[in-house]
């Protein structure tokens, strides 16, 4: 006994001397890392009692119900017990979302971001500013938009293409031309717009017998300097003939080459299809080179394209295949295959489908879908959020209702509501922590009684169906 009384008289002396503060705090989800191995949390100023304000990041969090424990340390190096509350996490599209502002950027920049209108759906009308960007270039604006949640969403592409200043006509006042790769030869020419070239050019320098190419440029009142043209000089020899081309080959960006074989002749018109189903939207590189027959190859000619969406400026398509999957994306061709709608074929642009897939526990799932055009092309990811749950059953007993519900382990209380109507007004006549509950001699009191069951604040209910009450 006295070894406990000296105890108690040295804490007492203690806490009479030196109050403890509070110096950290942690948080964690789920199991417990082990204290001070948490995720800290500022303590703004250290003291007996603290609020303590932060931010849990839910990016990684699928939706749920989770538990988030907290726990302090004081200036003793004492670590305190956790204290728990709850956090769900719902899916974005269970509530109408309003987009609030939206934002751009110009080849890459800082965004510029522009207050809107709160709507569902808004139209983007905004003038940009081009003075600082160089003209006679191919631009690229990204645009996203936020929501009142304040969640950002994803970026959408567009291409900018800036013409001279004012759209006022330049005058071309020099040109210039290099000879297989060499240094170029500036040419002054009467400004004009457009002007007439015309040169000599030497070749007493240049091999006989082999196609040389010739490049050349020109040079605006302002100091631009145009794009690079190229052309073909062939020098004939002592037994100069005509060359035939016998093929010619291309490829886009750096895939390999196809080889077209075409009629030989002097001068050859290339007209060939590119199937860009393979090729991501966006703006890719044309490169075409000939061969002679005599087996040389041609420089390569290359020219800029611009792949679409295909869902803009393009003849409508047909839905062909669709598939769900649930939690996380398997990939495209790995979900679930959705069966043919009601008329029997996948043939429309737009096709209601509805199918009745069962076996899901008790619980919230995400679930995401995608549909596959008629070129092969698969759209993307569609979102939205299921609750699993079985109809709040209601039995008699005697003179009593008892209730029975299902929900997931978690729940420390449910709150029971009860109405006269199906309109109500319900009120709460009972909390329990169980998941059952005995309404006793209502049959004897009350004609008829609408039921359901909620916990917390309200945000999942278990509801007897409308229409069907339960009669004394």
């Amino acid at each position: 006994m006295r070894r406990i009384l000296l105890i108690l008289g040295l804490v007492v002396a203690s806490i009479a001397y030196a109050q403890p503060t509070i110096t950290n705090a942690e948080y964690f989800i789920g199991a417990d890392p082990g204290q001070g191995l948490a995720t800290a949390i500022t303590v703004p100023t250290p003291g007996a009692a603290v609020n303590l304000a932060w931010t849990i990041p839910t990016g990684s969090l699928t939706p749920n119900l989770y538990r988030v424990f907290v726990r302090v340390r004081n200036n003793a190096g004492f670590w305190g017990v956790a204290t728990n509350s709850y956090l769900i996490i719902a899916a974005a599209t269970q509530v109408p979302l309003l987009v609030t502002q939206f934002e751009w950027s110009v080849d890459g920049g800082a965004y510029t971001p522009v207050d809107v209108t709160d709507a569902s759906v808004v139209n983007i009308n905004q003038l940009l500013s081009t003075v600082s960007l160089a003209p006679g270039v191919l631009h690229y604006v990204n645009i996203r938009v936020s929501d009142n949640t304040g969640r950002t969403g994803p970026t959408h592409i567009a291409y900018l293409a800036i013409t001279a200043p004012n759209h006022i006509t330049r005058l071309v006042t020099q040109f210039e031309y290099a000879v297989d790769g060499g240094t170029f030869t500036p040419v002054d020419i009467a400004d004009a717009s457009p002007a007439n070239l015309a040169q000599v050019i030497s070749t007493v320098s240049l091999t006989p017998g082999v196609l040389h190419s010739v490049k050349f440029r020109v040079t605006d009142d302002l100091g631009r300097v145009s794009v690079i043209t190229n052309q073909y000089l062939p020098i004939a020899g002592p037994t100069f003939v005509t060359r035939n081309v016998a093929s010619f080959e291309y490829w886009v960006d750096s895939n390999p080459p196809t080889v077209v074989n075409n009629p030989d002749a002097p001068i050859i018109n290339i007209s060939e299809l590119i199937a860009t189903n393979s090729i991501p939207v966006g703006l890719h590189s044309l490169n075409i080179r000939t061969t002679d027959n005599i087996g040389r190859t041609g420089v390569v000619h290359n020219g800029a394209f611009i792949v679409m969406s295909p869902f803009q400026n393009s003849v409508p398509r047909t839905i062909t295949a669709a598939e769900v999957f649930v939690g996380d994306d398997p990939g495209i061709g790995n979900g679930v295959n959705i069966p043919l709608p009601v008329d029997g074929n996948w043939d429309e642009g737009n096709e209601p489908f509805a199918h009745v897939y069962t076996g899901f526990d008790v619980g919230y799932y995400r679930i995401g879908y995608r549909t596959q055009d008629n070129l092969g092309r698969w759209s993307g990811v569609e979102y939205d959020s299921l609750l699993v749950g079985p109809l709040l059953t209601v039995l008699p007993s005697g003179n009593n209702i008892i209730l029975n519900w299902e929900f997931p382990d978690g729940i420390d209380k449910y709150y029971v509501y009860r109405a006269a109507n199906t309109a109500g007004p319900f009120a709460v006549i009972d909390s329990t922590t169980l998941r059952t509950y005995t309404d006793p001699n209502i049959i004897t009191t009350q004609d008829k009684g609408f039921y359901y069951v909620t916990f917390r604040d309200d945000s999942i209910s278990l509801q007897q169906p409308n229409g069907t009450p339960i009669v004394r």
